[in-house]
């Protein structure tokens, strides 16, 4: 048995997940904008401690509204002062860095691309701060700005941001700025995840199903053509695959607490055929 490292919850979220908890402490009354984080069991520890998601600002009059992990376009921010609705901005510092680069190269006249999941929350944001300037990459996509500038989802695959990069440059401008603004940890994860895929028979890869930084670890098992068994939770772990596996390799995404990577290790160190339900 295998555990990647690193595990446990990246800078990110544990910072947005201890902010939201102090606000509460602070406010009495807290909600957040849309999941927190993407992962369902952290959202069930939130709901316990009174700490609920909402999807429209109004419905955190009476408390205070967290800005989750991955961000929001400022639109939002805006809306909150209209409403006199006290926020704590949780998103992470790596995401911030991505919106500043865009809204400087949207104020210098770039034309603005983003490779990333065009529905993702982090990537709306990113949009949001690039104003008209922005768009979501495709591979058939044709620029007609003089000047482009290219900034990527902060957990987009280092490999996927350069590929994107690489075919935006055959096309002619006066200007191409690439900025690398993949999170290093999220990346770190990732190689993780190849050197595993590389030895085990099967790789665990645990996490939120809605995560796109654990759907990545989930693409790289699968690129490799090894067996996979993609869980939230231990109870969702396979018996028959693990009893006939003796390489057995885990990794987690950077929104998965620390002791559900625990209990699946656990569980997957010795296999219990039961009723898990």
């Amino acid at each position: 048995m295998t555990v990647a490292r690193p595990t446990g919850f990246c800078f990110g979220v544990e910072r947005a997940i201890r902010m939201a908890k102090q606000g509460k402490k602070k406010y009495g009354r807290v909600y957040t904008l849309g999941e927190l984080v993407h992962n369902p069991l952290v959202l069930e520890e939130l709901e316990r401690e009174g700490i609920r998601a909402v999807r429209d600002v109004r419905r955190a009059g009476d408390g205070a509204l967290v800005i989750r992990a991955h961000g929001c376009p400022p639109g939002v921010l805006n809306r909150c002062q209209e409403f006199g609705i006290r926020t704590i901005d949780a998103t992470c510092p790596y995401v911030h860095k991505v919106q500043s680069v865009a809204r400087r190269l949207k104020e210098q006249g770039y034309e603005i691309v983003v490779v990333g999941e065009r529905n993702h929350p982090e990537v709306k944001g990113i949009l949001g701060h690039s104003g008209r300037a922005g768009r979501v990459y495709t591979p058939r996509m044709r620029l007609k700005g003089a000047k482009v500038g290219v900034v990527a989802q902060t957990t987009m695959s280092a490999e996927r941001f350069r590929e994107a990069v690489a075919k935006l440059s055959r096309f002619r401008y006066t200007e191409l700025r690439a900025f690398d603004t993949t999170c290093k940890e999220v990346t770190a994860r990732q190689e993780a995840a190849a050197r595993l895929a590389q030895k085990a028979e099967l790789v665990i890869v645990v996490g939120g199903r809605n995560s796109a930084n654990t759907s990545r670890l989930a693409e790289i098992v699968r690129a490799a053509g090894k067996e996979l068994a993609y869980v939230e939770r231990a109870s969702e772990l396979p018996y028959c695959a693990l009893s006939r596996r003796t390489r057995i390799g885990v990794v987690a995404g950077s929104s998965t607490p620390a002791w559900v990577v625990r209990e699946v290790v656990d569980f997957a160190r010795n296999p219990v055929k039961e009723d898990r339900k």
